[in-house]
């Protein structure tokens, strides 16, 4: 009976310590806070600043290009009921701006304090002008900030002091996640200035126009295929002259983004003889990227490898 008794006392307190357990876990989601994110880059940086104390979702599903990103009435209601919306902005991420106009949402502006590359800008070092009537639907300026590791780290600082001010009492955690992961970016920029300041070449063919920031920086000159649209068709005269423009710069490779179809870039090496490689823009990652927990960093790391490979 004595044995009875206390393995019913025993399960007893089993259950009641597992009730505590779920109370606590469900007490402590309900203590952080809820933020929502645009683009991947937002939502890499939110998630090494906030870490645990935030409740983060990335609302642009992985494997979809943002440029083609519709927001659903669900996910709309569902970032309206959230603490905090970040998004990048400078057009990117135009989906959600009205919610801007109709909610008591605190939106922050990522790019806040950062000088935008207009798409008109000579300092680009574009050629490609196909997409003149396209620069009006995706904005005035490149969006692509990131590219840049000083203005990504910009963009940190602005994300800290927005979860800073969401939630005050972990002001010191956030601070010490942002210097830490601050000092992870400064190394990788640090590689990319000495890696590229004694480049042979500067130019790059890249599939479309989303790499001013970082062309500008390092000097270098990007001929887009398409222009601002990832996965417009290029004409065949456009197919033709940048097939020319390789033979005659001997340039050896054409570079094409991670979400975005090859089909047009194989042609174009095909065309002109050279091979192709991947330049991510990171302002999406495909599922499978995401799935194996990739990165800006790690994104950024493979960038550095394929720079170093074509501007040798």
């Amino acid at each position: 009976m004595k044995k009875i008794y206390l393995l019913l006392m025993s399960l007893c307190i089993s259950i009641s310590v597992l009730g505590c357990s779920k109370n606590e876990t469900i007490d402590e989601n309900k203590d952080k806070i809820k933020v929502y994110t645009t683009v991947f880059p937002v939502y890499d940086f939110a998630k090494n600043i906030g870490k645990d104390k935030i409740d983060l979702n990335y609302i642009i599903p992985p494997g979809t290009e943002p440029h083609d990103y519709e927001i659903t009435p669900k996910v709309l209601k569902d970032i309206q009921d959230a603490d905090l919306l970040i998004k990048n902005g400078l057009g990117i991420d135009s989906f959600v701006d009205k919610i801007e106009s109709e909610s008591n949402l605190k939106v922050v502006v990522a790019t806040k304090g950062i000088e935008p590359l207009s798409y008109e800008d000579k300092k680009m070092n574009n050629h490609s002008h196909e997409e003149n009537d396209d620069n009006h639907k995706h904005g005035e300026y490149d969006p692509h900030v990131w590219l840049d590791v000083d203005l990504a780290i910009k963009e940190c600082e602005n994300i800290k002091k927005a979860l800073i001010e969401a939630d005050e009492k972990n002001k010191t955690y956030y601070e010490n996640n942002y210097n830490e992961y601050v000092h992870n970016l400064e190394k990788i920029r640090d590689k990319y200035d000495s890696e590229l300041s004694n480049i042979k070449n500067n130019k790059i063919i890249v599939s479309h126009d989303a790499y001013g920031y970082l062309c500008e920086k390092y000097n270098i000159e990007q001929i887009s295929v398409t222009g601002i649209t990832p996965n417009q068709e290029p004409s065949l005269s456009k197919v033709s002259e940048i097939s020319n423009f390789a033979k005659t710069n001997n340039i050896g490779y054409i570079l094409f983004d991670g979400l975005v179809n090859p089909k047009v870039a194989q042609t174009i090496a095909n065309e002109a003889n050279i091979k192709t490689e991947t330049l991510y823009s990171i302002d999406g990652v495909t599922k499978q990227d995401f799935d194996h927990d990739e990165d800006y960093i790690s994104l950024m790391n493979k960038n550095l490898d394929t720079l170093k490979l074509i501007l040798k």
